[in-house]
């Protein structure tokens, strides 16, 4: 047993024994070793899912055309890795400041965890119409751009309901008793939590723009995940200026 793990579950059987003087609700707090682990698992899994869904062009064409026909899910599968990428370092940056879980916060991430796991699917649905849609425009015009802004809204209401569900994770961490850390961790996971919200909201606005423009819409998913992703490393390397 890692010395982590043993912090964690001494952590846990303090805030126990210290439940029985303040409140049964602290009682049912557990080490959150098997949240992190599991979750690590998931995401791993769902990232290496989504190279399913890039196909090796034929020999039957030339292999430049083949791969720039490709592009739509070359598109689909970096805005689904990059979701995916920040997802996870928020989930990590939020298991940092935390010494223990409750029966909430675990229903919560398996929530994340199911939206997280439908995304190689929906990608491949996005992928597959925006495709579709290009190589078809000629043929059938109106039910290619229909079928694309269907797939174009499924795997945004993915996107936003996967950003909102890591939202409500971190906030409830931050929010109930015994499971931050402490005080700083706490104002830290709230902090986490403002910014996941912000995500959420932004990716609802890209999803609302995919009824109208779908292409655009994608292309605004992988802006968002990748603002999120670059966005702690800047803000440390601010905190690390302004300590100088």
């Amino acid at each position: 047993m890692s010395a982590v793990t043993r912090d964690a579950e001494e952590a846990v059987r303090g805030t126990a024994d210290g439940g029985s003087h303040g409140g049964q609700s602290d009682t049912r707090l557990l080490p959150c070793g098997r949240l992190e682990a599991f979750s690590d698992g998931v995401f791993a899994i769902a990232i290496t899912l989504l190279v399913i869904e890039l196909h090796v062009p034929s020999g039957q064409e030339g292999l430049v055309h083949g791969l720039a026909q490709e592009w739509p899910r070359y598109l689909g599968y970096l805005v689904s890795f990059a979701f995916i990428g920040g997802v996870w370092m928020a989930h990590s940056n939020m298991t940092r400041f935390i010494k223990a879980v409750d029966a909430s916060l675990m229903r919560l991430n398996l929530l994340l965890l199911l939206l997280v796991s439908l995304l190689p699917f929906t990608t491949g649905v996005v992928a597959t119409h925006l495709f579709v849609s290009f190589i078809a425009f000629d043929a059938q015009p109106s039910m290619t751009f229909g079928a694309e802004r269907v797939a174009v809204l499924l795997f945004g209401v993915n996107l936003t309901l996967a950003a909102l569900t890591i939202h409500l994770v971190i906030r409830h961490a931050a929010r109930t008793p015994g499971i931050p850390v402490d005080g700083t961790a706490a104002a830290e996971l709230n902090r986490f939590a403002a910014e996941r919200r912000l995500a959420a909201l932004l990716q609802a606005g890209a999803t609302v723009i995919g009824s109208i423009v779908p292409v655009l819409a994608v292309v605004f998913y992988l802006s968002v995940s990748l603002f999120f992703i670059t966005e702690p490393f800047r803000l440390t390397m601010r905190r690390h200026a302004s300590r100088r």
